[in-house]
């Protein structure tokens, strides 16, 4: 397990890494007013649909016979419960932190603080996470990319709620029209219809750069964006609300072991394929994007839907800080739970 906490604390000091020019570049006044929503605007609306092609549509020959050693009945299986366990965890999350924040005198605070505890970096943190984690092993990608998919439809229907207190912002039009889902949906075609699959075609291999390098530029981009929002925010701001901390268990503690717990009674109905060797990550992805540290999308979201600002930005920042000593603490027990090595 020594191994597994290693690998993983190296991890982190990269992510941690790619916060330094962010948090330079705004000390330094080289980033103005308005920077940090366009490098946002970035991650959500180009790199996260880049994020889903990548994942799903462009693979090496070796990536792609490791798919291929997975029977399509089998991959479809695996899916689906991947997606069950991800729908059920994010769900459960919900019901628990609207308990635990029931009573908050402050209820925009309180929203903040439940869609921090619900809603992980599965995207811009935890994908790029599986893929350094694995090898870059596709099958584990897919799997995370599941719990991804599930965390665009719930984030901008059950995030949208906690943010505005209302659900009259949710609209089926913006939902449907999103680039995340769209591009999601296209992927998932392509994967399935190989043949219409422009970015495997032998004639035009150039064209995967377009997805691949985009969405190699989630994890820099989401850590430049806390660097900056590090770098501009008083720590009596980012340090000093209890809250901050109780969402911050919730999210870095509670939430991976209530996957854990969440995926245990489908371990039964997992038929582990000896070829792929990563079969266990149809119920580990889920349990490794919710270790995450909070979406980014909370500030975001804050601030187009007039929520409060001010906690969201010290609750993303904080607890992404705090995720650099949880996640490798959270990882190794898991593993050692579950009995995988690495």
């Amino acid at each position: 397990m020594g191994a597994i906490y290693l690998k993983v604390l190296l991890i982190m000091a990269v992510f941690v890494a790619f916060a330094l020019p962010g948090f330079a570049l705004k000390k330094f006044k080289m980033i103005g007013e308005g920077g940090t929503l366009t490098l946002s605007n970035l991650l959500l609306y180009v790199c996260q649909p880049a994020l889903a092609i990548k994942s799903f549509c462009v693979f090496s020959q070796e990536e792609w016979a490791v798919v291929q050693s997975v029977e399509t009945a089998v991959l479809l299986k695996n899916f689906g419960l991947a997606f069950a366990v991800s729908v059920l965890a994010i769900g459960i999350m919900f019901g628990l932190c609207k308990l635990v924040f029931l009573k908050a005198k402050n209820r925009k605070a309180a929203d903040v603080y439940s869609f921090v505890a619900v809603f992980s970096n599965a995207g811009f943190f935890g994908i790029p996470f599986v893929e350094m984690f694995t090898g870059g092993n596709p099958l584990a990608i897919m799997y995370i990319m599941v719990f991804n998919i599930v965390f665009n439809f719930t984030c901008w229907t059950i995030g949208v709620y906690l943010i505005t207190g209302s659900f009259k912002e949710i609209r089926v039009k913006k939902l449907v029209c999103n680039p995340a889902i769209i591009a999601s949906v296209i992927a998932i075609i392509l994967f399935f219809v190989p043949q219409i699959n422009i970015f495997m075609m032998d004639g035009v291999k150039e064209l995967r750069i377009f997805p691949q390098y985009l969405a190699y530029m989630t994890a820099p981009l989401s850590m430049v964006i806390v660097g900056i929002r590090l770098a501009e925010t008083p720590p009596r701001q980012l340090f000093c609300k209890k809250g901050v901390y109780i969402a911050g268990g919730l999210r870095l503690i509670v939430a991976p072991f209530l996957t854990l717990l969440i995926s245990m009674p489908f371990w039964g109905l997992l038929g582990v394929g000896a070829a792929s060797g990563f079969e266990e990550y149809v119920y580990l992805s889920p349990v490794i994007a919710m270790t995450m540290s909070p979406a980014a999308s909370v500030v975001a979201m804050a601030e187009r839907f007039d929520g409060d600002k001010e906690t969201a930005t010290a609750a993303f920042v904080t607890n992404t800080l705090l995720s650099v000593i949880t996640i490798p603490l959270v990882i190794t027990a898991v593993m050692a739970i579950c009995g995988v090595s690495v």
